[in-house]
């Protein structure tokens, strides 16, 4: 078959996609089942894969669906309960005794608290709980999903305890040493590229709440060294731990020693704006806030001396000791992981479907729900109104995000057809190899983003391009293991526009049909970190 129709029809999906949702501002509910039908039909009769195949890749799009929907499912029902109880107020308390300024508090809750729990859970279980939180304290809706999809970029490529790297490339046949360079050079990529993470949140805050185009640049300006200082309080620990002990560490060392220093340097106004930016009063005078400081010093301090035990953080502490010891301990992440559900050789077609109920991390969400339950003595009467408040926030997303994962599920198969015809996203990365050449290190960091874009995370993109990747430095005659970092830190920044993150992220805050305009703001900032990524790239092939 003609090469060029090939590229041409691979390209197809994801041009309607994008012309839909970003341009034509279509709610991901309609355009991925057209997208979805298209690209089934272009399978059958071009590719010509069994109708078997379509069916079993639906199936275990479904089941992978409702897997990331039972996440969410268990951290808005979180939520719920903790609005159900009144413990909101005490969230919303807690935060303003370490800073009532925005700026500062996207930076600790979205990029620093995200981080961590990237570290820990990954899977879009960050937005899930860094969208909804920022909510809780005053960001609207829309922007509080706009931040956490771009916080969730730099601790992606080490997520889920390192499972971007220890199982998107090593489930491959990368050995050991490989992995291990390349968990450096992507620490390295992400910690002069990562900057950018911190400054477009403070920036986004900024641009949202301030009309005064003077006072714009100027907010943002003055929070440039509270904004280097936190990004350095994660980002050294961050690389400290990938060059010194692997990836399965550095995005939750980073982000507990992280939220740690720079909460404390909020909380003692240690390179604090004079100005404050918050919900309350756009822009307020440190004369106010000092004034407003001094006369409420000691409840302040008082509810400072309750940070670490006050019974509302309890449920939060519970999610991320839970998540820990079972992403850490080998002994107990063997046990955990032992017990599986799983579905071989679904509808005969060579494809399978596995589930570990006690290891997902919608499982200590559930955990750490019954524990508010009890905690603040929530009656049946609570329970079933936060169940209903809950189904009604995802049952759209979920119809969306199931023809999201159909339609990954069918890229990913595309290549099992008795025509000797590669998948539709190998035809495109070998089309871009073609045509690109030598600057194919530059896009290199773009290709690993249009696979999470697609695929929805770090370690599908990796499974999906590192292959390629790695022969295209091969038959270009550069570093390995700088062309397989690059795809590794684009998969991670690619987070930022992966259509079922955008979608379970917006199910949180219960806003829907926005996918397009949320898109059209994270892609901004994802092209502008990829861009500076490609050119460290460069740099690096010529440097070794």
């Amino acid at each position: 078959m003609n090469l060029s129709l090939l590229v041409f029809l691979a390209f197809l999906p994801f041009v309607l996609l994008f012309f839909l949702i970003v341009i034509k501002r279509w709610p991901a509910i309609k355009a991925m089942p057209l997208a979805w039908i298209i690209t089934v039909l272009i399978c059958l009769i071009f590719w010509q894969i069994s109708f078997l195949f379509v069916a079993a890749s639906f199936i275990k799009g479904v089941f992978v669906a409702i897997e990331i929907m039972l996440i969410i499912f268990g951290a808005v029902f979180f939520i719920e309960v903790l609005k159900e109880k009144g413990q909101i107020r005490n969230i919303q308390s807690l935060f303003s005794v370490i800073s009532d300024d925005a700026r500062i508090q996207v930076i600790i809750i979205a990029f620093l608290f995200g981080s961590l729990i990237e570290g820990i859970a990954g899977f879009g279980t960050p937005a899930a709980l860094a969208a909804p939180l920022l909510v809780s304290i005053g960001f609207t809706p829309f922007l509080a999903v706009v931040l956490s999809l771009i916080s969730n970029s730099t601790a992606v490529s080490f997520g889920a305890a390192g499972t971007p790297v220890l199982l998107g490339l090593g489930g491959l046949g990368f050995g050991k040493e490989i992995i291990m360079e390349v968990t450096k050079m992507t620490a390295l990529f992400h910690g002069i590229a990562g900057l950018i993470i911190p400054l477009s949140l403070v920036f986004l805050v900024v641009y949202y709440h301030v009309d005064n185009k003077k006072i714009i640049w100027r907010s943002f300006f003055e929070m440039l060294p509270f904004s280097v200082f936190a990004w350095l309080s994660f980002i050294v620990p961050y690389l400290l731990v990938a060059f010194f002990i692997g990836p399965e560490l550095p995005s939750i060392a980073g982000g507990f020693i992280g939220i740690t220093i720079t909460g404390l340097a909020a909380y003692y106004k240690f390179l604090v704006p004079k100005n404050v930016i918050s919900f309350n009063q756009q822009i307020r005078s440190s004369n106010s806030a000092r004034r407003r400081s001094s006369s409420n010093k000691k409840k302040l301090k008082n509810k400072f001396s309750l940070f670490k035990s006050s019974k509302v953080l309890v449920p939060y502490l519970i999610i991320i000791f839970l998540l820990t010891l079972s992403r850490t301990v080998p002994v107990l992440k063997n046990y955990l992981t032992s017990v599986s559900l799983r579905w071989g050789n679904i509808l005969g077609a060579n494809m399978d479907y596995s589930f570990l109920p006690f290891y997902t991390p919608s499982f200590y969400f559930l955990i750490a729900v019954v524990f508010c339950i009890f905690i603040f003595k929530a009656n049946l009467i609570e329970v079933k109104k936060t169940l209903k408040a809950t189904f009604s926030k995802i049952k759209i997303a979920t119809i969306a995000l199931i023809f999201t994962l159909a339609l990954v599920q069918l890229f990913l198969i595309s290549g099992n057809n008795p025509l000797g015809i590669s998948s539709m996203p190998l035809i495109l990365a070998g089309f871009f190899e073609s045509i690109l050449k030598e600057s194919f290190i530059f896009v290199s960091p773009f290709i690993g983003a249009f696979g999470s874009f697609i695929a929805g995370s770090n370690t599908a993109s990796n499974l999906l391009f590192a292959s390629f990747q790695f022969e295209a430095a091969k038959s270009l005659g550069v570093s390995l293991i700088v062309i397989l970092s690059l795809q590794v830190v684009g998969g991670a920044i690619g987070n930022m526009i992966a259509i079922h993150n955008v979608l379970a992220a917006s199910a949180t805050v219960g806003i829907y049909n926005e996918e397009g305009r949320i898109i059209r703001k994270t892609i901004w900032v994802m092209m502008v970190y990829a861009l500076i990524v490609g050119i460290l790239g460069l740099v690096a092939v010529l440097l070794i």
